[in-house]
């Protein structure tokens, strides 16, 4: 039955699960900002350092906090490593950078199926044990800090790169390799400290969904396909489109499974790239052709 407690549940449940997917999505824009590559073994980063903490909790009885901080410098690792050890010695031909990170997801995901199985686990509750409103309308302490990460994370990331020297030099790395090198700037280190750095945002987004869901190795996939729509959809050569589009993709499919059911999310994703996609095809492709080149 629809009533005001439940319309401003869904819409509170959307705005969390937006202001995720905005964390998440500045690690992306960050990358490929820097150095004009995309990561699509981004999610499964995240997905080791979760698990790795979990594993710390669990098994070694680690405090909650020390796993949660091992499992971030391990996702942290993982994305420093893709930029030293893969995306540094490719060819500087277009696309590389998509078949190598495919392959780099597929490897991930097999390697925590091996050492943490296959099925599903409960994580830690971070928060989600905590409420907050609990009468008509149920909010809980993940939800609250979601949604301060996600405004933190967006106006932040937005006044570093572009009010901070360090946004000028991130900037004139992506503008001119060449150029920035000859004045001073490390590019290299500098794009392999971008890696490092999404490395963080991905790690806690993925403890925070995970907090949320029962997780396996596949459980970042939707999170992450959701959150390169909204990439798509903003264009990651810019800033506050892509990330006022994580938040809205979260709303309209936090809506569309209130009034569809469960199952009703993806296909509604699904129509709405369609319908963006045919409405302003042209912009997109020259936008996707003007930020590769």
């Amino acid at each position: 039955m629809f009533s005001s407690a439940n319309a401003i549940q869904v819409t509170l449940g959307g705005l969390a699960t937006g202001s995720l997917y905005a964390v998440i999505l500045f690690g992306i824009i960050l990358v490929f900002q820097v150095s004009r590559s995309i990561n699509f073994a981004y999610g499964p980063t995240g997905m080791l350092g979760t698990f790795a903490s979990y594993a710390l909790y669990s098994e070694f009885g680690l405090p909650v906090w020390f796993a949660v901080l091992i499992g971030i410098g391990v996702t942290v690792l993982i994305a420093a490593l893709t930029d030293l050890l893969i995306i540094r010695r490719l060819p500087p031909q277009q696309g590389f950078d998509v078949v190598v990170t495919l392959g780099e997801l597929l490897f991930l995901t097999a390697l925590a199926q091996l050492v943490f199985g296959a099925s599903a686990q409960s994580y830690l509750k971070l928060l989600t044990d905590v409420p907050v409103l609990s009468r008509n309308i149920f909010v809980n302490g993940n939800d609250v800090l979601a949604v301060v990460l996600g405004v933190a994370v967006a106006i932040g990331g937005y006044f570093v790169l572009n009010s901070t020297s360090l946004g000028v030099s991130l900037r004139a790395a992506a503008a001119d390799p060449s150029v920035a090198q000859s004045v001073g700037i490390n590019v290299r280190g500098l794009r392999t400290a971008a890696w490092a750095v999404s490395g963080v945002f991905v790690a806690v987004g993925a403890m925070m969904f995970a907090a949320r869901l029962s997780v396996n190795a596949f459980y970042m996939t939707p999170i992450v396909i959701n959150v390169f729509i909204a990439g798509m959809i903003g264009g990651l050569d810019r800033y506050w489109p892509p990330m006022l589009s994580a938040f809205g993709i979260a709303l309209y499919q936090s809506w569309a499974m209130y009034l569809f059911g469960e199952a009703g999310g993806v296909p509604a994703l699904f129509i709405l790239v369609i319908v963006i996609l045919a409405a302003v095809p042209k912009r997109l492709l020259d936008e996707r052709h003007e930020a590769r080149a």
